[in-house]
Order: C-alpha cells, then sequence, then structure tokens
C-alpha cells in the first residue's frame, strides 16, 4: 500500500470517528420524556378562594368594644378593612373595599356573596323592621354585600341602635338578639379605614 492511500484511509478512518463521537455526544444528556410524562395533563391553576387579601390584618382603631383592622393588598387579593368586636362574641361583623363593602352575620371576613339570595330581617327595639338582600353561606352564615353610595343609608339604623334582632326568611330562624353597643364608631372608623388604606 503507497503512502498516499495510507493517508487518505487514515483521514477516512478519523473523519468516521469523528462523526461517531459527534452523534454520541448530541444523544447523551436527558432522557427522552416516557409516553406517561408526555401525556400528562398540566397541574391545575391554583386560584384564591376570595378576591380579597390574605395578608395579615394590622389594627388601625380600636375603641367601644370594636377592632379595625386594615389588610393589605397581595397579588391575589385586593386591601380591604375588617370591623368586629373585640372579644368575638357578636356574630355581626363588617367589611369594606374600595368598591364596596358587607355586612356579615356568623361568616368568616373573607366570606363572599353567591348566586342564591334569601332575606334577612332586621328588627330594632323601636320596632323599625329593614329587609336585607343577602346570600346564604354553606357554614350557615349570610353575607349582605352593600354598595358604597347606600353605605351610610343602610347601615344608619345599625348605627344608631343598641341591639337588633336578626331573622333569616323563609324558615324564620332568627339568628338572635344582637349587641349594637359602639357600632355607630366601628361604621364611621372602618370607612375611615377604607378611605384610607384601600387601594382605589
Amino acid at each position: 500500500m503507497t503512502r498516499s492511500m495510507r493517508r487518505i484511509r487514515s483521514s477516512a478512518v478519523l473523519a468516521v470517528l469523528a462523526a461517531t463521537l459527534l452523534t454520541a455526544c448530541q444523544t447523551t444528556g436527558a432522557p427522552a420524556p416516557s409516553a406517561e410524562q408526555t401525556h400528562r395533563p398540566p397541574p391545575p391553576e391554583t386560584t384564591p378562594s376570595s378576591p380579597l387579601s390574605d395578608a395579615p390584618g394590622r389594627v388601625v382603631a380600636q375603641n367601644k368594644g370594636w377592632v379595625v383592622r386594615a389588610h393589605p393588598a397581595t397579588k391575589t387579593g385586593s386591601a380591604y378593612c375588617y370591623a368586629t368586636r373585640t372579644d368575638d362574641s357578636s356574630p355581626l361583623s363588617f367589611r369594606a373595599t374600595a368598591k364596596g363593602a358587607a355586612m356579615l352575620v356568623n361568616a368568616d371576613q373573607h366570606a363572599q356573596a353567591k348566586g342564591a339570595e334569601s332575606r334577612l330581617t332586621a328588627i330594632f327595639p323601636d320596632g323599625e323592621t329593614m329587609a336585607l338582600e343577602a346570600s346564604p353561606l354553606p357554614d350557615g352564615g349570610v353575607v349582605v354585600p352593600v354598595e358604597l353610595p347606600k353605605y351610610e343609608d343602610l347601615f344608619e339604623p345599625f348605627m344608631r341602635s343598641r341591639a337588633v334582632t336578626l331573622q333569616r326568611d323563609g324558615g324564620g330562624t332568627d339568628i338572635g338578639d344582637v349587641n349594637l353597643g359602639g357600632s355607630s364608631w366601628a361604621l364611621a372608623a372602618l370607612d375611615e379605614c377604607r378611605i384610607l388604606h384601600t387601594d382605589k
């Protein structure tokens, strides 16, 4: 075999060897996904149970047996203010956001109005009665959403009265007599908190 033939054969061997090494480098690494992995459905999206913030509230006012807390906005929930009795003895609480307010009866502060509706009757000591549009909640409580322009008009009897009896229509079930002592201060403080601490 001549020298030139040896050179040609050596070049050919080197070329084949280089191609083999290049292919091996390209095919090594992460293994191909299995059929189960390629057909696995994407994980379900997690959505917050409420559009309200889940951040802890900061006490911004406390007086007359009531406390008002401001909950700052988060990436998934809007800011809101929440007024409740300091000793948690009352079934009644109030909530305000930048866009609306709500009265909650035996309900969690994040409770949201759903499609179903019922009527809640408020009976005051002077004989005045008020029918409120409410939404029942799975835990047995109710939420009464309030538009901001009607905020003061709707809550005015709750602010001037010392007590109220709440009754759910349909079954006539009494929620009970609720002490409203200090509610005038609480609702005024809640509205101030709404103005100062909720995003517009």
